[in-house]
């Protein structure tokens, strides 16, 4: 079909990327395109982050700050004033409010409702939207701006550009080693329980946000037995202070552009020192947070939580100058030295998300009670997973401590070998696409197309989101999921134009 776009994937990235086209369509006032979205998942909308699931596990960012449309500042809690008759049957005891974290489950909800809005408005501006529910295994180039997407379930659909919108991603259970008590990821965290018997002992690789979801459905499920988080780096998550939003005026993309043609460390804490004062002159905090850099590896969770959460009651203005990068994270990270990137990547990465991707001080108490009464554990170190006489058993620092389940909660896998995707390993295999240094999809900084194995760029093929974290190094929040979405759009369309105009030149 000429002027048909294949979506893969019905979450963030996808509505983001209709809300784009739907802008840029209401301007040009025309009736040539057509949408194929393919959705693998029963439910579209939520993408892989926001499934129906336990009310247990909830967002990380306040209700008021919260959308998934460009122009539309606020919409979740919009919605949720609005649509109330909808959610509240479900979470009859929630009180909502612009700084609720609310489940993540709830959000799902409003998910689905953006994306049965944004086609409908894409239909009604005349925009052909047709969903099938399969799931994309193949992309193949038949021609310039010719494509075939293959599903799983033998049907080939004609594109001339492709999107991958496919969200975060399960690591494969290829991986060795092979067993039914491994789970390769935590969610839907509402089947843990049939998975996990009450009292069996679990061991829990990973120590970020799925993590903490895993570990609080467990026990709220009902869950006895032994529950260990293994932390590789020995970092976890900071909790979230009491602050509201900050507009950075030196850690942005215009200033950073003007003034730092070249990055390194030494410059960012420069930039940073006078976000700071700036910062503190803004809102008069004279007990300014320090920022906690370099934190340590954590020797003792409890005494960590419990220190957070004291501080937690407070305003931290570092957390609120680190969120607000969101805008420009990914120009900040281009503009690092390459062995700089390098060093970062190696040793800083793991302490860095723990400081950028905190959680709510609700989420911290729980942890920290399961962890004075015994049944939670932590343990920093590599660690590996390993079968001794057809039982698991997890190596760490040197011991081998047996385990009855295994569950993985590591987020979407870097190194794409791990992923498990029929679609991206042939995409590597036929040569279409190659994989990032720091993992994921190689991607175009500027036009978001893979990078082929001849080290050209594609303009038939995209991607956002999480596949292409190695490039942009955090794509995980969802204001960069929206900007990201949009500039694809942008890319797409001056590459259809430049096709366009390159076909009236042959004519002519």
């Amino acid at each position: 079909m000429k002027n048909n776009i294949v979506i893969v994937g019905g979450g963030a990235s996808c509505i983001s990327f209709i809300d784009a086209l739907l802008i840029k369509q209401l301007q040009k006032k025309t009736n040539e395109l057509s949408l194929t979205i393919l959705e693998k998942s029963n439910e579209i909308g939520p993408g892989n982050a926001y499934f129906s699931d336990l009310k247990s596990n909830i967002l990380n960012t306040k209700a008021g700050y919260i959308t998934v449309f460009k122009n539309q500042p606020g919409d979740f809690y919009n919605w949720l004033e609005c649509n109330e008759y909808k959610w509240r049957p479900d979470f009859p005891e929630l009180e909502v409010t612009c700084d609720t974290y609310a489940p993540r489950a709830l959000f799902g909800m409003y998910m689905k409702d953006a994306f049965s809005y944004i086609c409908a408005a894409a239909r009604r501006s005349g925009i052909k939207v047709k969903v099938i529910r399969d799931e994309a295994i193949n992309v193949e180039q038949t021609g310039e701006n010719q494509l075939n997407v293959v599903t799983k379930c033998g049907t080939v659909i004609m594109a001339y550009k492709v999107v991958l919108a496919c969200g975060t991603q399960q690591q494969s259970q290829m991986i060795p080693p092979y067993s039914t008590d491994i789970i390769h990821s935590p969610y839907p965290t509402r089947e843990l329980k049939k998975k996990v018997a009450a009292d069996d002992s679990v061991a829990i690789i990973g120590a970020r946000l799925s993590a903490i979801d895993a570990t609080i459905g467990l026990i709220e499920g009902g869950h006895t037995g032994p529950i260990t988080i293994y932390s590789r780096s020995g970092f976890f998550p900071f909790v979230r202070g009491t602050q509201g939003r900050y507009k950075n005026a030196y850690l942005t993309p215009d200033y950073i552009a003007k003034h730092c043609p070249v990055l390194d460390f030494y410059k960012l804490g420069d930039l940073y020192q006078q976000e700071r004062e700036r910062y503190q002159a803004q809102f008069g905090d004279s007990d300014f947070e320090e920022l906690p850099l370099p934190n340590k590896p954590i020797s003792c969770l409890e005494t960590f939580l419990s220190k957070e959460l004291s501080l937690a009651q407070h305003n931290r203005g570092w957390q609120a100058i680190l969120y607000d990068t969101n805008s420009g994270i990914d120009q900040i990270w281009d503009r690092l030295r390459t062995e700089e990137q390098e060093v970062f990547m190696k040793q800083y990465v793991s302490s860095a998300m723990s400081l950028r991707v905190s959680i709510p001080a609700e989420n911290a108490e729980k942890m920290l009670g399961y962890l004075r009464s015994g049944q939670l554990k932590f343990v920093a170190g590599a660690s590996a997973v390993e079968t001794k006489n057809g039982h698991l058993t997890i190596r760490c620092n040197g011991t081998s401590t047996p385990t009855n389940k295994v569950i993985y909660a590591t987020g979407s896998p870097k190194s794409l070998n791990q992923i498990d995707s029929p679609l991206v390993r042939n995409l590597l295999e036929s040569g279409a696409s190659t994989e990032n240094k720091f993992g994921g999809l190689d991607v175009c900084k500027h036009d978001y197309g893979l990078f082929c194995k001849d080290g050209k760029m594609n303009t038939s093929i995209f991607a956002i989101g999480e596949l292409t974290s190695g490039r942009f190094l955090f794509t995980s929040a969802l204001d960069i999921i929206v900007r990201h979405a949009h500039a694809c759009a942008d890319s797409i369309e001056k590459f259809t134009v430049e096709h366009d105009y390159s076909l009236s030149l042959a004519k002519s």
